[in-house]
């Protein structure tokens, strides 16, 4: 065999063997990307986000066509209140999986952080085109507070009644609507939604503080002092015990 013979069959077997060799080492990354994908959850639930972060950067390098290790870094950045890395992660993540809901609704909460309603409100409604989506709770909820904040309260009461649908005993749900229907000034569907939250969850301060609201405002002076009262027996060093401190001193 000639020298220049030998040249091309040792070329032609180093090509073999990367070509071998490539698979591996893809599948190689692939485990890798997965590893520390995992670490990373382990991190998140332990509320370790510097850990979380650096792990689902990692899994982002070892795989970056890999749309959950996205969704889990804007996530993680999203939590530790680093808005506009999580944004560029979470349009990433969705641009690889065009299906992924959850991380459309978490840039549709990423948005929110920065007052951009708009490019909000379209990021819950492709999260909630998707038919499979698994938790379209969490998109109505987020997308009537948006026109709740607006002013827009027949739009909030249409997602807050969607929010019911989906989770029929969520006390947020009928939360939601109790709030809207008093800043309409409906107070006895206010009320009657309100006292259904609390009776569902007696311990969140928000809740008793918006009902002695709606029965103040109804002329339920009583009732309304009562609700003041348990918003700060249950949080007193909350803002809404500091709110209803005020309306106990008016009441009294």
């Amino acid at each position: 065999m000639t020298p220049l013979a030998r040249m091309v069959m040792a070329g032609v077997i180093l090509a073999a063997l990367a070509a071998c060799a490539g698979p591996e080492a893809e599948l190689a990354r692939e485990q890798s990307a997965q590893s520390h994908y995992d670490i990373g959850l382990g991190a998140l639930a332990e509320n370790n986000l510097s850990k979380a972060i650096n792990e689902f950067r990692i899994a982002v390098e070892e795989n970056p066509r890999n749309a959950r290790n996205f969704h889990a870094l804007g996530n993680a950045l999203l939590r530790n209140q680093q808005v506009d890395e999580a944004i560029q992660a979470l349009r990433r993540a969705v641009e690889l999986q065009p299906r992924l809901s959850d991380a459309f609704n978490d840039l549709g909460a990423a948005y929110i952080r920065k007052q951009m309603w708009d490019p909000a409100i379209d990021a819950f409604r492709k999260a909630l085109a998707n038919p499979q989506y698994l938790t379209p709770d969490q998109a109505y909820r987020n997308l009537g507070n948006i026109y709740y904040v607006q002013g827009k309260y027949d739009l909030a009461l249409e997602q807050f009644r969607k929010l019911q649908d989906v989770v029929p005993q969520s006390p947020d749900g009928y939360f939601f609507l109790g709030r809207t229907f008093l800043a309409q000034g409906k107070l006895e569907e206010a009320r009657e939604k309100l006292e259904q939250a609390v009776k569902l969850e007696n311990t969140v301060p928000v809740f008793h503080l918006e009902l002695g609201i709606a029965l103040l405002r109804s002329g339920r002076r009583a009732e309304a002092r009562e609700s003041f009262r348990k918003v700060v027996e249950i949080n007193p060093a909350g803002p809404e015990a500091e709110e209803a401190r005020r309306y106990l001193r008016e009441l009294n």
